[in-house]
């Protein structure tokens, strides 16, 4: 991990970086407020590279690369400013060596990422002579943690692993399963990874080889369409080694729902629990299932079940049939106190229409 200390006068930016750059994993930032402060810990602790502000008191950022580079203190630095860099501001800068520039105000994922690649470069690398799919398989046999940048025309997602495990993915406008699959049906994407980073949250439970095995799919429909992504298959056609890619789909979104304590979708018949994540109590619901089903005739009603609830002194148990019949369910945990039941029941209702 990178030893960056962070120089800037301004208490908040200095703050919200560190914090930032702390949660990716692959910095751990010491701060401090101007130039003097900065040549205070260069004394007192080892440090691997600076990121400095050029405009402070006490001791501006320029005073402090003139200062770094008379003690012959040969450190990566980068500079950081919210002034108009011009022609002979830059060639000063250039003179110090400075390793990037960046303007003000910093766009912190950026940030990140072109840090790591000038700051430690042996901890980027950029993927050649291999498919996507199959460095995600070697990340997976090698238990490796990281972020994976995929890019392809003006599109870039981004993956992340912990020991070997797809943990998180997102692109612009998804996150979790849904931007896992579609990241894995871009043609030609370029590849880079930065070991050392870490997800801030876990949204992907899938195994990768069942998420690689889908991503293949959607490719190989888009390779023979017209290039628009293609939507996850039907139930009936969507299971790979006993796990139901709709079933989980379902559940990367019901674990969204707010005071979600866990979700569990279930076969009815089988009582088979087909994709679950967080707290599960499948028997409990099976059981709920089978009673409502053998105590309501629904057909004498012209009607079916939609879904059966039970509330608990500190939870709420919504349980939703799927797909307009009593094959299989969709059982919610929720908690009373984060949790809004008309709402949950109203997402679960949409879950439950969509045929994605």
């Amino acid at each position: 991990m990178t030893t960056l200390l962070l120089v800037d006068d301004d208490d908040f930016v200095r703050s919200a970086l560190s914090r930032a750059l702390n949660r990716t994993g692959g910095f751990t930032v010491l701060p401090a407020e101007h130039g003097q402060r900065a040549l205070d810990v260069l004394a007192e602790q080892q440090v691997d590279a600076i990121l400095t502000d050029l405009e402070m008191p006490v001791m501006d950022g320029l005073t402090l690369l003139a200062e770094l580079f008379e003690q012959e203190i040969r450190l990566p630095v980068a500079v950081m400013t919210g002034q108009a860099i011009d022609a002979q501001l830059r060639q000063r800068l250039l003179a110090y060596g400075i390793a990037a520039i960046f303007s003000k105000p910093v766009d912190v994922v950026v940030l990140a990422d072109e840090l790591q690649r000038v700051l430690d470069p042996k901890a980027v690398g950029r993927i050649s002579g291999i498919t996507l799919f199959g460095f995600l398989q070697l990340l997976e046999v090698e238990r490796k943690s990281g972020l994976v940048v995929v890019a392809a025309s003006d599109h870039e997602g981004r993956l992340y692993f912990d020991d070997g495990q797809l943990v998180h993915a997102h692109t612009g406008h998804l996150e979790g399963l849904a931007a896992a699959y579609e990241v894995l049906s871009w043609p030609e994407p370029a590849v880079e990874i930065f070991y050392k980073r870490r997800a801030r949250e876990r949204t992907v439970d899938a195994p990768l080889q069942h998420v690689l095995m889908e991503g293949a799919r959607l490719l190989d429909e888009r390779g023979r369409g017209t290039g628009e992504p293609v939507p996850a298959p039907a139930p009936e056609r969507s299971r790979r080694g006993g796990l139901d890619v709709r079933a989980v789909r379902i559940l990367d979104e019901a674990r969204k729902i707010d005071g979600a304590l866990g979700a569990t979708v279930v076969d009815a018949e089988t009582g088979v629990v087909l994709a679950q994540v967080g707290e599960e109590s499948p028997a409990m619901a099976k059981e709920l299932v089978l009673a409502a089903l053998r105590g309501t005739n629904a057909r004498q009603l012209d009607d079916q079940i939609e879904d059966i609830m039970l509330t608990l002194g500190k939870q709420y148990h919504v349980i939703r049939f799927l797909d307009g019949g009593h094959e299989r369910f969709l059982h919610l945990v929720l908690d009373r106190e984060r949790g809004s039941l008309g709402l949950a029941r109203h997402q679960l209702a949409k879950l439950a229409r969509e045929r994605r």
